[in-house]
């Protein structure tokens, strides 16, 4: 690391004999996901920036998962970027086999739902009742409805007598909610996602991946455009246009 790297706002560390680079554009991107153009009042500040933290450690946690499988099934030493939309980890050697690479392709969402779960042994800890908290850090994340009333009403119980302070909630909340949502899209069948490159291991086939891609990325956009959600717009068109890409230059390598 450099002087000139570090004055650029680039953020280095090493965990577990990994290193980690995160760009600043990273940190930017996460607080428009979380609504940092709508920050009127001190509380939807900290609602912006307990996603922001949230969103960077679903990150960390996924791309933890791929450098580790990855290094315990023969990749190598691995190096980790987080920049712009997402992050990307690199082994030292390709996989060595089509088991290994989808065995460390999985490892990335799987590492961030078990991460969401640790917070919900974290809360259940705090709840009294850790079966209940692991519960709730797979509920929460779903539309209200069909959360038990049981279940909110323990977290509702806790904030009242002072065991769970209401900003730890929004923070609990929103881990949840990155950690189980982000995996979730994350396996969709889209190029470059996991789902994508996990297909496509299957399939041996990277055309068809990329055109039911764009298929999947029609549907969404449309689905973004209904629901007034022009940043995921973006996010799904940027999806869009690279499989596209794809798809034209493996015509060309055929």
């Amino acid at each position: 690391m450099n002087r000139s790297e570090t004055a650029r706002g680039v953020i280095y560390f090493r965990l577990w004999g990994i290193p980690v680079a995160i760009h600043p554009m990273s940190w930017v991107v996460l607080a428009i996901l979380g609504g940092g153009f709508g920050v009127n009042d001190r509380e939807s500040l900290v609602q912006v920036l307990c996603f922001v933290v949230a969103g960077m450690l679903a990150l960390l946690s996924h791309e933890f998962g791929h450098a580790l499988v990855g290094r315990k099934l023969g990749g190598g030493d691995a190096g980790i970027v987080i920049s712009g939309l997402g992050g990307v980890t690199r082994h030292e050697h390709a996989p060595r086999s089509r088991v290994n690479y989808f065995m460390t392709v999985l490892a990335g969402p799987m590492a961030s739902l078990l991460f969401g779960m640790l917070g919900g042994v974290a809360l259940g800890l705090q709840l009294g009742n850790v079966e209940q908290g692991v519960q709730l850090s797979l509920l929460l994340p779903l539309p209200g409805d069909m959360v038990p009333v049981e279940a909110v009403s323990a977290l509702q119980e806790a904030v009242w007598s002072g065991s769970l302070p209401l900003v730890m909630l929004r923070v609990y909340s929103t881990l949840f909610l990155v950690c189980f949502w982000w995996s979730v899209f994350n396996l969709l069948p889209i190029l470059p996602l996991d789902g994508g490159r996990l297909l496509a291991t299957l399939l041996g086939n990277n055309r068809v991946v990329c055109i039911l891609g764009l298929v999947i990325c029609a549907l969404l956009g449309l689905w973004c455009i209904c629901s007034g959600s022009w940043f995921n717009m973006m996010i799904v068109g940027y999806l869009g246009w690279l499989n596209w890409q794809f798809l034209q230059s493996s015509r060309v390598r055929q």
